[in-house]
């Protein structure tokens, strides 16, 4: 048990912060009425008793000859579960306490982040798999749980011990984070063959090979950032417009790749650097209109983007409308 300062009455067993030190969970053991104060101590200021510096609330748990800070710049956010101890004991009336911020139980499906935590044991691939599936755009097969778990493997989940801030007590987990580039990822491995769609397909060094096309993804393209080149005005087909209906975010996830230079599963990808290189010549690009089934660039289950040579015009067309 760890203390903290300034509420003597008041015990830690674990706590854990984000990489700016921030308070996401603190567990706590005493009166209840002890716990009430701290948490009203995060709105007021420090020279009338509270924790309130500058705005930002902060406390300290001083465990043996180390102190660590934890800061609560929007204490509104905090919640607070609690449960009881028997009223026999040594103590009086005690309880156990969690104070916590939301995003722990409340996937950010939108940001593709959420956590997960554990006693500090090694979180199990299934928890991870099963919070995978539910922050992935993609439909996601069971057999490719492996190839990408381990393939990805810190790409996807980053071990809280490994922050600059490391949990506090026995309490562990993991930060999963798909990124911008998972879906182009899946993509990639299903249009190569690396996730396959019968089980019995899936290649044996599919881990492996997972990771290659992560790697293979330049710095600057996997970063996001400004456009590479200009759409001019964009505009679709009657054809592409009818399969919104299906695939709402067809239409942002092509041009999202587009934009940064992933260039699907086009033939095209060196004329492609070249025109962007020296701002002349037509784009061609083309994507899987379901990334969860083969595409070879130029036939079935295939949108095309194309930019006109003096960046007037982009076009998402199917091949047989070209």
């Amino acid at each position: 048990m760890f203390s903290i300062e300034s509420f003597s009455d008041l015990f830690v067993d674990a706590c854990i912060r984000s990489e700016q030190s921030e308070l996401l969970l603190l567990s706590l053991y005493g009166r209840d009425t002890s716990v009430l104060q701290f948490m009203s101590a995060f709105s007021v200021p420090r020279d009338q008793g509270g924790l309130l510096t500058g705005g930002q609330a902060s406390f300290t748990i001083v465990e043996s000859d180390q102190r660590h800070t934890a800061y609560v710049p929007d204490p509104d956010r905090i919640q607070k579960l609690t449960g009881r101890f028997p009223d026999r004991n040594l103590f009086g009336t005690l309880t156990h306490t969690w104070l916590y911020d939301p995003i722990l139980v409340q996937p950010d499906r939108a940001g593709r982040t959420a956590w997960l935590l554990g006693d500090g044991a090694e979180i199990s691939h299934s928890r991870l798999w099963t919070l995978v599936k539910a922050l992935s755009p993609l439909p996601l097969l069971d057999h490719w749980q492996g190839p990408l778990l381990d393939g990805l493997g810190v790409r996807l989940c980053t071990p809280l011990s490994t922050f600059r801030f490391p949990p506090i007590g026995k309490l562990g987990g993991v930060r999963v984070n798909l990124g911008d580039r998972f879906e182009d990822i899946v993509s990639m491995g299903v249009s190569a063959g690396v996730l396959s769609l019968e089980p019995d397909a899936l290649p044996a060094d599919a881990a492996l090979r997972v990771a290659a096309i992560a790697n293979d993804l330049p710095p600057e393209r996997a970063a996001g950032g400004s456009p590479l080149f200009e759409l001019g005005r964009v505009v679709m087909t009657p054809g592409v417009e009818d399969l919104l209906d299906m695939f709402p975010q067809l239409i942002n996830r092509c041009l999202a790749a587009y934009t940064r230079g992933d260039w699907g599963v086009s033939a095209d990808r060196e004329l492609n650097d070249e025109a962007v290189k020296s701002g002349e010549g037509r784009i061609l690009a083309a994507y899987p209109i379901d990334p969860a089934r083969p595409s070879r660039g130029y036939g079935e289950n295939t949108v095309w983007v194309i930019t006109e040579a003096d960046r007037s015009v982009t076009t998402l067309l199917l091949p047989e409308e070209y």
